[in-house]
């Protein structure tokens, strides 16, 4: 009896080895894939940077530009801007007044009021 516990605990112990050996080797590969992943993804993050920088630069260089002009404008129209900006802020006062009174919840009038 004793010769057949040992055997099984033989048998589980190379059972053991194997699966430990097995679960090494399943670790280094998932490893060596999450690397390759890593660098891919790097290498494409890379490459649309290197693609987006020029344009990011160009749209940069023209809002700049485009402020200046704007700039440029209002100094030398300073009655037209301000009617501009009046104008502007009117009509969003007024929207803002209408869509207020839009969504106001109509009030009951009690009897006794």
């Amino acid at each position: 009896m004793a010769s057949n516990t040992d055997d099984v605990r033989s048998a589980v112990s190379k059972d053991i080895s194997a699966l430990q050996q097995e679960v090494a080797r399943l670790q280094k590969m998932i490893s060596a894939q999450g690397a390759e992943a890593y660098y891919e993804v790097r290498d494409r993050a890379g490459k649309a940077y290197e693609d987006m920088a020029p344009r990011a630069k160009t749209a940069v260089a023209q809002i700049k530009a485009e402020g200046v002009a704007a700039a440029d404008a209002a100094r030398e129209h300073p009655a037209a801007t301000t009617t501009a900006l009046a104008l502007a802020g009117a009509l969003g006062f007024l929207a803002g007044y209408l869509l207020s009174g839009a969504q106001a919840a109509p009030q009951r009038q009690q009897w006794w009021r």
